[in-house]
């Protein structure tokens, strides 16, 4: 958490600076509120208006002063927050693709969300509070000390019990904020899944069946968040009772002391204003270090997220395509008793027009993963020119290859934006990539043309739009190398007859389409047809 506050050291520095000027306006009005009461007791008129005209210019500093003590707090938070979430959001987009896909979406939302709150919430704030209180506490302490280090020992060892119940209650502390962060997590997840099915749930009219699911999860937060609610009451309640405890003993003996004539009247009113002080200062140090123990799991989750880099290959040749791919021996499985890919053999020639066919579960898709670089825990050779995939840089080798999947996902943005992706290309560009692609063919019946919206995930367009579009986004950078991995399956047989052959008429281009069966036409067109079965490549049809 230390990162947070080098990153905004200057606003930190500023920040405790005020707090330490703020700190100081306690320990003086508790002074002159002495001096007042003295004055007043001894009759002294002279020191009585002085002390007066003090605390009228106490009091208007004070004003401003915690005014600007606010604002710096204030801002500190937000930064300390938008940090955290930027980092955050970094870290899960940096996660490679194999890594990505072990969590659920709904629970890096969640993280975002809930978990950065829940430790802004219980570490920035109490970190904060223990630093301006604590100043506030050792300053009175100070002042108590010179008046009276008898008073000030037993204010000190009474003020002790205070740290006994949040030493009992941490660990409940600590696992209500655990829990917290799963049910979180878990509710975002049944509403995501809610939202995504909408179309299944209405069609179904299973509703009530779903909503169940998702009243479990929302009861298990809401009784989660109460427990925690009861722990923290007690907390805040049981630290300020043996205060409150502390510091009616230490008036006691203040006031017999006064009786005596050891001290006078005002010094025990001070004492009873610095305790206050003081007390404060313990009682927020017995009730935040529990918050800020009780952060540590969420912290260490949202830190491995934050700290996450992606090692899963992290080559440093810029790769190439301009003979052929070659793989070799190439053996995969994501579980180890279940292997997916074995022995597979296939070259892949540029410019060359393949296609790859088989039946569903005999390991096309995840040669795909392989190619993109995706996966590391593979057996055998994957070459770009000669050059293995482990030592080739990725993000180049991702600018080389584009995969269109059954499924493409679309920003809620404008055409333009879902084919340059927030790039620059230039007019003729983006004119050549649509013309390409056919996406031209029905902008005209598009509001707006390039610059209208495509909706929510392309709410707005047709499957085979949206395939267009994806191949618009894939031909304005120049790709050496598309895969279509069912990419044209789900939408009409013409609009997938018409883009495929748009595909093939490109000489230039690398084909690769995966599918479980060839259109009728243009099997012919294709340089070669492959058969894939029970994780390699079994047959060659011939074009």
């Amino acid at each position: 958490m230390l990162r947070y506050i080098k990153r905004q050291y200057l606003l930190v520095l500023t920040a405790l600076g005020i707090s330490i000027v703020s700190s100081i306006i306690g320990p003086v009005s508790a002074l002159l509120e002495k001096n007042i009461i003295d004055a007043i007791v001894q009759g002294n008129m002279k020191d009585f208006q002085a002390a007066l005209w003090y605390t009228a210019l106490v009091v208007l500093a004070a004003g401003g002063i915690y005014y600007a003590n606010a604002l710096t707090e204030s801002r500190f938070k937000n930064r300390f927050m938008m940090d955290m979430r930027n980092d955050l959001y970094d870290g899960i987009m940096r996660k490679g693709i194999a890594a990505f896909q072990e969590q659920d979406t709904a629970d890096y939302i969640s993280m975002i969300n809930n978990d950065a709150d829940t430790v802004s919430t219980n570490f920035s704030n109490p970190v904060w509070r223990l630093i301006s209180i604590g100043i506030t506490a050792v300053l009175s302490l100070a002042v108590m000390l010179m008046y009276s280090p008898f008073l000030t020992g037993t204010a000190v060892l009474c003020s002790l019990f205070s740290f006994l119940v949040p030493k009992i209650i941490t660990k409940y502390i600590r696992k209500s904020l655990t829990e917290k962060a799963i049910c979180e997590s878990a509710l975002a997840v049944q509403l995501k899944e809610s939202l995504n099915g909408h179309d299944v749930v209405s069609a179904y009219g299973i509703l009530p069946r779903i909503r169940v699911r998702f009243l479990e999860a929302n009861k298990k937060l809401a009784d989660t968040l109460y427990r925690f609610s009861l722990f923290l009451s007690l907390l805040q309640n049981s630290s300020s009772i043996i205060g409150k405890a502390v510091k009616v003993v230490t008036f006691l003996v203040a006031g017999g002391m006064a009786v005596r004539g050891q001290i006078s009247v005002g010094t025990v009113l001070l004492f009873e204003s610095l305790y206050g002080f003081f007390s404060g200062g313990i009682m927020t140090f017995s009730q935040c270090v529990p918050l800020l123990a009780g952060c540590g799991p969420v912290i260490d989750r949202l830190m491995n997220v934050i700290d996450c880099r992606d090692d899963t290959l992290q080559g440093s040749t810029a790769p190439t395509f301009s003979t052929e791919i070659r793989i070799k021996d190439l053996y995969f499985r994501y579980v180890e008793a279940f292997p997916v890919l074995t022995g597979l053999q296939l070259t892949i020639h540029k410019g060359e027009k393949l296609a790859l066919t088989g039946a569903s579960g005999c390991g096309k898709s995840t040669l795909v993963k392989l190619l993109s670089g995706n996966y590391s825990g593979y057996q055998g050779e994957i070459c770009y020119d000669g050059v293995e995939l482990r030592y080739l840089d990725m993000n180049k080798l991702r600018k080389m290859i584009a995969v269109i999947h059954q499924k493409t996902f679309l920003f809620n943005d404008t055409i333009r934006y879902n084919i340059c992706l927030g790039e620059v290309f230039s007019e003729d560009a983006l004119d050549n990539a649509m013309k390409l692609s056919g996406v031209d063919k029905f902008l005209p019946h598009i509001t707006d043309g390039v610059d209208g919206q495509c909706g929510e995930d392309g709410a707005n367009l047709s499957g085979g739009q949206k395939q267009r579009i994806a191949l618009a986004r894939a031909l304005i950078r120049g790709i050496d190398f598309l895969i279509l991995d069912e990419g044209v399956s789900a939408i009409d047989a013409r609009t997938a007859n018409e883009i495929e052959q748009e595909l093939l008429d490109m000489e230039n281009l690398t084909l690769l389409t995966i599918t479980h069966r060839i259109r009728d036409g243009l099997l012919e067109r294709y340089d070669r047809v492959l058969y894939m079965d029970e994780g390699r490549i079994v047959e060659r049809i011939s074009s």
